[in-house]
């Protein structure tokens, strides 16, 4: 199985990404929404921001999670790495003694096969999987990145239109899309029966979930409902803006009932 080269999948007008030589506006690539394993995806900015929005799970060369990022931010940072801004639009990532993880930079520029100028964003690093295998390396954008042709791939995605679907089912393809047209916000599926747990809403996809007898966080909307999911003999907390919005219907409700 090869990954294209010198391709252009769903290009946006203003914003794209370069990776392993392609042009798309967003991309997916290896295992979507995994806590344990490595996964990035890139979407596009927020309307007329060029900033990049990037959500992952990067690990480092013997499999362990290095850190979690959520539409930039480190929102899991178990070896202290650190967020440096630079001087262009981006930013680089480096691990607790220093040592560069990722870097992320957009420049503005005309490619080819375009008449147009636009925001592109570019990647460098090595990605590493859970078994400690060098899956995907990035340099800036340039012909020579190299993606194991095992890693699952998506470029390109507008709605519900995919541009290249590389190795994923069609239940992982339904999480993508969901993840990429929320720009990341949501990030992680939950999938079957999770009884007796403590568990966050925000950020997730509930695909065919039973949710029994556990305590539940929410502290905003990001959330999604996907196929058949119920909950039962859950003691649900409301947190933030989620808990405004509560108070707000209760009020509602109070006052249609006086």
């Amino acid at each position: 199985m090869a990954i294209l080269i010198k391709s252009w999948f769903k290009p946006g007008k203003y914003n794209n990404y370069a990776i392993a030589g392609n042009i798309c506006n967003a991309f997916a690539l290896g295992e979507i929404g995994s806590q344990e394993d490595f996964f990035l995806v890139g979407t596009e900015p927020i309307e007329e921001s060029f900033y990049p929005l990037l959500t992952g799970n990067i690990l480092d060369s013997e499999g362990n999670v290095l850190f979690r990022l959520v539409r930039n931010i480190l929102a899991i940072n178990p070896f202290n790495c650190s967020k440096i801004l630079g001087d262009h639009v981006g930013y680089e990532i480096h691990d607790g003694v220093g040592n560069l993880i990722l870097k992320v930079r957009t420049i503005y520029e005309r490619l080819p096969k375009t008449d147009n100028e636009m925001f592109v964003t570019t990647l460098t690093g090595n990605f590493y999987n859970k078994q400690g295998k060098l899956i995907f390396t990035a340099n800036s954008g340039e012909e020579n990145e190299h993606i194991d042709s095992k890693v699952k791939c998506i470029f390109g995605c507008k709605g519900n239109a995919l541009g290249l679907v590389v190795g994923m089912s069609q239940d992982e393809t339904d999480f993508v899309k969901i993840a990429l047209n929320s720009r990341g916000k949501i990030n992680e599926p939950i999938r079957g029966h999770i009884d007796t747990k403590e568990i966050t809403l925000d950020g997730k996809a509930l695909i065919n979930a039973k949710i029994t007898n556990c305590k539940v966080h929410i502290s905003s909307g990001n959330f999604v409902f996907f196929g058949h999911c119920e909950f039962a003999n859950c003691d649900i907390r409301f947190h933030d803006e989620a808990e405004t919005i509560k108070n707000f219907v209760e009020m509602l409700y109070k006052q249609k009932w006086e």
